[in-house]
């Protein structure tokens, strides 16, 4: 059984999107269109899920330093978590 998470999804020329993926490196890869890398966001506990062809400095990032489209997730022992409501408000209010 495949366990959902909601994180937001970025892309560019887009406000952020709310989207339930599948809990899985595969599902992730698929949206971001490439190898997977992450580094901290603004938010403690939440990284930034991005496509590891290019390289960033550690947080904080900015929407501008991220080519390509990229998620935000929560962590829990470096498990993904569903961001909550909280994290949502305030992510997409900061990578708009």
């Amino acid at each position: 059984m495949v366990k959902w998470i909601t994180v937001l999804v970025v892309e560019p020329g887009k406000d952020p999107d709310v989207r339930e993926l599948p809990n899985n490196l595969k599902a992730f890869e698929i949206t971001i269109q490439g190898s997977i890398e992450t580094v901290e966001s603004i938010r403690s506990g939440c990284l930034i899920v991005y496509d590891g062809n290019q390289t960033l400095a550690q947080k904080p990032i900015k929407r501008a330093d991220i080519k390509g489209t990229f998620i935000l997730i929560r962590v829990d022992h470096s498990d993904p978590i569903s961001l909550s409501d909280v994290d949502i408000d305030i992510l997409s209010e900061v990578y708009k």
